[in-house]
């Protein structure tokens, strides 16, 4: 059996106070920034793997929309532009992945995922087949309602379909 940690005998003093942490986890980015070690680098790997997929998405979007408003620069003061503000986010976004606290979150992630019972297969199958076919009911009971009040309210004169635009009578249009 493990050691058990009695909190009693801690002393006030020794605990580190809230802004010390704070400062000391900004300390923690920077110095992880500019390292370049992996943390855990084997674990949570699908999860570290697709959080930098989905951070290199967004990342060629906004490079995307910089290179098309810098339109009407020197081409190579766009591709200097961008290539520089590449290779810093992507920078960032690889320490960010490696960075101990969100790193963990992601190993965390993925172990709780691989503890997810998925169904099979031929259980989703079914499932959206109810899904679709109730969605379809639905929409062809929801127009027959709409056209029984339409008729009625056509027929009682609250309701002029017969320029086409469905609109009520004294509305502007």
């Amino acid at each position: 059996m493990g050691k058990v940690k009695d909190d009693a005998t801690e002393t006030r003093a020794s605990k580190p106070s809230e802004k010390s942490a704070r400062r000391s986890g900004k300390n923690q980015f920077f110095a992880t920034l500019l390292s370049s070690g992996l943390y855990k680098p084997m674990q949570g790997w699908h999860a570290r793997l697709w959080t930098g997929i989905a951070m290199a998405a967004v990342l060629l979007i906004g490079v995307t929309r910089l290179f098309a408003t810098l339109d009407g620069t020197e081409i190579y003061v766009q591709f200097g532009i961008c290539g520089v503000l590449a290779a810093a986010f992507a920078w960032l976004s690889f320490r960010m992945i490696h960075y101990p606290p969100f790193a963990d979150f992601l190993i965390a992630t993925q172990a709780e995922m691989n503890k997810v019972s998925w169904i099979s297969r031929n259980d989703l199958k079914r499932a959206t087949g109810v899904v679709l076919v109730t969605v379809l009911v639905i929409s062809f009971y929801l127009f027959a309602i709409d056209n029984v009040w339409m008729v009625l309210l056509n027929q009682i004169g609250v309701l002029d379909v017969s320029a086409g635009t469905g609109q009520a009578i004294g509305s502007a249009g």
